[in-house]
């Protein structure tokens, strides 16, 4: 697998995490429960893979590699600022589950399940987040197509960016954390809440 079609699998991974995030997110605008530590698991996998891994690999490697050929310098900076406002909505979401855990502790909630008051937030942030995945690698595919299509990276060029996702990979915890994030992916996906009712 060349360095390009690396970064296409990862987005394959990623929107099994929107489908995750949509779901979630409509179960709890139904008022729907879904338990409290499943959202921070989505919250974690979002700040571990997607951010810290994956977009480390582009915009460590990736991207500064590819700016300078054949014009796509721009589209690299709308990437960057997109990956930006993908954080923001990570932050944003991971303070509302902050906050609904406080609320809860507050009220000495035994049940664990929240009304939609106190939910909606999170349910506001996880549709975002998957409103973003899906239009921002929908972009990027076309991105990393153009660049296989030009045959824009060399074989030497793809080898060093292959080096470099190793290093990004043992930045966000290693293989090992990885492959956690993976089957973090599969529990979410298989839990009742994520069902067809």
């Amino acid at each position: 697998m060349n360095a390009t079609q690396n970064l296409k699998n990862d987005h394959i991974t990623i929107r099994r995490v929107k489908e995750i995030a949509k779901r979630c997110s409509n179960n709890l605008y139904a008022n729907q429960h879904v338990p409290i530590e499943d959202i921070e698991i989505i919250s974690v996998i979002i700040e571990e893979f997607v951010d810290h891994f994956h977009h480390g690999k582009e915009e460590k490697a990736y991207f500064p590699d590819t700016k300078d050929k054949d014009g796509f310098a721009e589209d690299i900076r709308k990437f960057l600022i997109e990956h930006e406002l993908g954080r923001r909505i990570a932050i944003m979401l991971r303070r509302e589950l902050n906050e609904c855990k406080r609320r809860m502790k507050e009220t000495s909630l035994k049940t664990n399940k929240l009304d939609y008051i106190i939910m909606e937030p999170v349910a506001r942030f996880l549709k975002s987040y998957a409103v973003f995945i899906d239009d921002h690698t929908g972009k990027e595919d076309k991105f990393f197509d153009l660049i296989e299509e030009r045959n824009v990276i060399s074989t030497k060029e793809d080898e060093m960016l292959l080096k470099h996702y190793e290093m990004c990979e043992n930045e966000a915890g290693g293989e090992a954390r990885m492959q956690e994030m993976i089957i973090l992916i599969k529990y979410l996906e298989e839990r009742e809440w994520m069902k067809d009712r």
